[in-house]
C-alpha cells in the first residue's frame, strides 16, 4: 500500500492534486451541491447504504443527477483507502451540481481518522451555544449541502470561545444540533434527542444509536428540547459517523450532570463501535 494522497473523481483514481473542478461549476459559484462524510474502518463502511440514500434524498431536493458510480461505492472507497495506505480513514464524498451545461461531479477523498484522540472519549468534550440560529422551515436542514457556512460561523465561536463544539438552537428558541454532529441528553434516565422537525439534519449515526438504543431496551426517543433541559440533563453525548458516540461534559462553562462522561453514554459508545466494528 501507499502512503500518497489519491482521490476518486469522476471514474477514476487520481493523485489527490490534480482533482479539479470547472471554474463555472455551481458547486464552485453557488453552493449548489452535497456532501457526505463517513468512515472507513479496514476499507468497510458501516451503514453506508445510509449514506447514499442520504445522498440521493439531497439529489433530488437539489435536482442533481447522481452519477451511475455510486452504485460502486463500497469498491470505490475500499480501493480509495487502500491506495492511500489508510487502515482508518475518514472520507468526505462530494457531489457538484457541475457547470450550467455540464455533467455533476462526484469527488471522494480520504485522510486518516484522526479527528478525535482518545482523550475526548474519556474526559468528554465541551461546547457553547451559539448566536447562529438554525433556520428549522430550511430544506437545507434535512440535507447536507455544500452551504454549509452557519455550521462554520458556529463551529468557529465555539473554538473562539475556547470550546470544541457549538450547539445551535432554531428560531423557536428550541435545541437543534451541534455545528457537525447530533445531540441526545440523559434526562430521568431516558435518551432524549431533537426531532428532525426542529431543524435537525436525519444523521445516520443519530437513527443507528436510537435503534440501538431499542434493541438494548434503553428508553430512548425524539422530543423538542430546550436549554433548560440541556442543564438539568444528567448526561449528554454528540454523534457522528467519525466520532461514534462522543460525551459532552461542559456548555457554556457549566457541567452537564456531573462534568464527566456518563454510564449511558458510555454503554451506548460500547454498542455503536461493536456494530461499526462488525459491519
Amino acid at each position: 500500500m501507499s502512503d500518497k494522497a489519491w482521490a476518486y473523481q469522476d471514474g477514476a483514481f487520481l493523485p489527490a492534486n490534480e482533482a479539479r473542478v470547472a471554474a463555472g461549476d455551481t458547486g464552485l459559484l453557488r453552493g449548489n451541491g452535497l456532501f457526505e462524510t463517513f468512515r472507513a474502518r479496514q476499507g468497510r463502511v458501516y451503514l453506508l447504504d445510509r449514506h447514499v440514500a442520504r445522498l440521493r434524498a439531497g439529489a433530488d431536493e437539489l435536482a442533481i443527477a447522481v452519477p451511475a458510480e455510486v452504485e460502486r461505492l463500497p469498491k470505490i472507497v475500499s480501493e480509495l483507502a487502500e491506495r492511500c495506505g489508510l487502515s482508518d480513514a475518514r472520507v468526505r464524498l462530494t457531489l457538484t451540481a457541475g457547470p450550467e451545461d455540464g455533467q455533476p461531479v462526484l469527488l471522494l477523498q480520504a485522510w486518516p481518522a484522526t479527528d478525535y484522540p482518545p482523550e475526548m472519549y474519556t474526559h468528554g468534550v465541551t461546547a457553547v451555544i451559539a448566536s447562529v440560529r438554525r433556520n428549522e422551515t430550511s430544506p437545507l436542514t434535512r440535507i447536507k449541502s455544500l452551504s454549509n457556512l452557519d455550521n462554520l460561523l458556529a463551529k468557529r465561536e465555539a473554538l473562539q470561545a475556547g470550546a470544541d463544539e457549538a450547539l445551535l438552537l432554531n428560531t423557536k428558541g428550541s435545541l437543534a444540533e451541534a455545528s457537525i454532529a447530533n445531540l441526545f441528553i440523559v434526562l430521568d434516565g431516558h435518551i432524549r434527542t431533537p426531532p428532525i422537525a426542529d431543524g435537525v439534519l436525519p444523521g445516520v449515526t443519530r437513527n443507528a444509536v436510537l435503534e440501538l438504543a431499542e434493541a438494548a431496551e434503553i428508553a430512548a426517543r425524539e422530543a423538542t428540547l430546550t436549554v433548560d433541559d440541556l442543564r438539568r440533563a444528567d448526561e449528554a453525548f454528540l454523534t457522528n459517523a467519525i466520532a461514534g458516540v462522543l460525551p459532552l461534559v461542559a456548555v457554556d462553562g457549566r457541567n452537564v450532570g456531573s462534568g464527566e462522561p456518563g454510564e449511558l453514554t458510555g454503554r451506548l459508545r460500547a454498542l455503536y463501535e461493536a456494530a461499526a466494528a462488525a459491519a
